[in-house]
């Protein structure tokens, strides 16, 4: 059973390195991941490197 997660913060290097962790991860479930700076915009859209 996959661990449903949010990562608050996902902006800076920190929030966007574990982005990328537990998205790979097969037993996590990355079901929000937010951001003050970049509120209203799709992850894929601020870090292409994470879609």
């Amino acid at each position: 059973m996959a661990c449903r997660v949010a990562v608050l913060g996902a902006s800076g290097y920190t929030g966007v390195e574990l982005v990328r962790l537990l998205s790979a991860h097969p037993e996590i479930n990355l079901v929000q991941v937010t951001s003050r700076q970049y509120a209203g915009r799709k992850v894929a859209e601020v870090f292409p490197s994470l879609s």
